[in-house]
């Protein structure tokens, strides 16, 4: 309590109180005889420099991480305008390191979790895919089960022609943007008109439920492949992208596929790997 008694402005502007219940609250302090702290924040004691400071706001971050943390991170990349204004004004002492900070506490917190889940809701939408395509009699492949080098998740007999579908899973609030590898790019401008990207937008309520069924699917629509050629920078010297790049398709780009997921199908969100 020796810091209220100091005349700073640095300790006037400080909340004492507020700060040791915080800390006591989410297990960084514990009060004995005395307040304690745990060793993790023991170890930011020494000096009370900018380095320490950030080394605490990184500590504070991962161990009670804010409502908007898990949202500001998507397909590797921070969204700092998800970040409320009145925590990012309090946070942007953090300067060059804030984005490096943020980043690192949400891999941390929901990282592997995160991931996790992306890869369950996108096996979940290519077997629905398959459930619909069953249901329209065809007799459909899943070539991703077995390599990545198809350029597609499932390909099926259309005539004479084999037609490859790369499946992007989404709810409504990724709907909007879709991860492309080259790979699939190279597919998509090699087969031309035999190639489709279908994106299937489940209801947001699957990733609390951890389980996808029929009535979860809100929507199913095409991409055909010139609209994704034609999205891509055409490469010059000076200029390749090599391993991915998100596309943001207008909604005009969009068509409405006729395929409908059967009754019968159902997939679940959660695994024992994490």
């Amino acid at each position: 309590m020796a810091a209220l008694d100091k005349p700073t402005h640095m300790a006037a502007s400080l909340d004492i109180t507020g700060t040791a219940n915080l800390l006591l609250d989410i297990g960084l302090a514990r009060v004995d005889s005395c307040v304690l702290t745990a060793g993790a924040l023991s170890r930011l004691d020494r000096e009370a420099d900018l380095t320490t400071l950030k080394g605490i706001a990184r500590l504070l971050l991962r161990s009670r991480p804010p409502g908007w943390l898990r949202a500001v991170v998507s397909d590797g990349r921070l969204l700092p305008e998800l970040i409320p204004q009145r925590d990012f004004d309090a946070i942007a002492w953090l300067g060059d390191d804030l984005e490096e900070i943020v980043f690192t506490a949400h891999q941390q917190v929901y990282g592997a979790k995160d991931e996790h889940l992306r890869k369950m809701l996108g096996d979940a939408g290519e077997i629905a895919i398959m459930s619909a395509l069953r249901r329209d009699g065809h007799n459909p492949r899943h070539v991703s089960l077995t390599s990545d080098r198809f350029g597609y998740d499932i390909e099926h007999k259309e005539g004479f022609q084999t037609v490859g579908l790369e499946i992007k899973a989404a709810v409504n609030a990724t709907a909007a943007r879709a991860l492309i590898s080259r790979n699939e790019f190279d597919a998509a401008k090699r087969m031309g008109e035999r190639w489709k990207l279908i994106q299937v937008t489940f209801s947001s309520r699957v990733i609390a439920s951890g389980r996808v069924t029929a009535g979860d699917v809100e929507r199913i629509r095409e991409l055909p492949s010139h609209s994704l050629v034609e999205m891509a920078p055409v490469e010059k010297e000076g200029f390749r992208w090599t391993e991915a790049a998100e596309i943001r398709p207008s909604e005009t780009e969009w068509k409405p596929s006729n395929l409908q997921v059967g009754e019968e199908f159902e997939a679940l969100l959660s695994s024992d790997e994490v």
